[in-house]
């Protein structure tokens, strides 16, 4: 993993937390525990504050940034899809969830169990309610999220989460 400190700030990782090594990490970031960070991620702490909670994932190829002077909070138990971007300010709320290549921009709140549907952007300054399903461009709530669909977002979580654990003892690059 490339990890940058960035005018004295450094990123914050514990060891039960996996970071791809192609994943570049950048200044004011902490990590919580058993996080999955995918290859190709970037996440810049350099303008702003990057909180990212416990047993959250990050997937490949996405990007988290945030205005100067602000922060991008990701509560404990986010799914990042693979490709989204996250811009901040902006606050996303445990056991949320942003679908693959979608885009959260400032200003923007996640509610807790809520789903911006994969492709959907969240415009500036705008919510997704709490256990509700947001999705287009702009993004708008369509409905309300199941039991079983919040279920299923879970086991998607549980998921990384056992991957965070299986990547720190068993990824080995090939060196042929």
């Amino acid at each position: 993993m490339a990890l940058y400190e960035f005018e004295g700030r450094r990123p914050l990782i514990p060891k039960s937390t996996f970071v791809h090594p192609q994943a570049v990490i950048i200044g004011n970031v902490e990590l919580g525990e058993g996080c999955f960070i995918g290859a190709g991620t970037v996440i810049r702490g350099d303008y702003g504050r990057i909180l990212i909670g416990n047993g959250s994932n990050v997937q490949d190829n996405c990007t988290v940034h945030t205005d100067v002077d602000t922060e991008v909070i990701i509560g404990d138990n986010v799914l990042i899809g693979h490709a989204a971007i996250v811009h901040g300010p902006c606050l996303i709320k445990e056991y949320a969830v942003v679908g693959m290549g979608a885009i959260v921009s400032g200003g923007c709140e996640m509610e807790r169990e809520s789903l911006l549907a994969a492709g959907s952007v969240l415009p500036p300054r705008r919510s997704v309610p709490q256990r509700k399903l947001a999705l287009g461009n702009p993004a708008a709530v369509v409905k309300d999220l199941s039991e079983p669909m919040i279920n299923k977002n879970k086991q998607g979580l549980i998921h990384y989460q056992d991957m965070a654990y299986r990547c720190l003892s068993g990824l080995k690059l090939i060196d042929e």
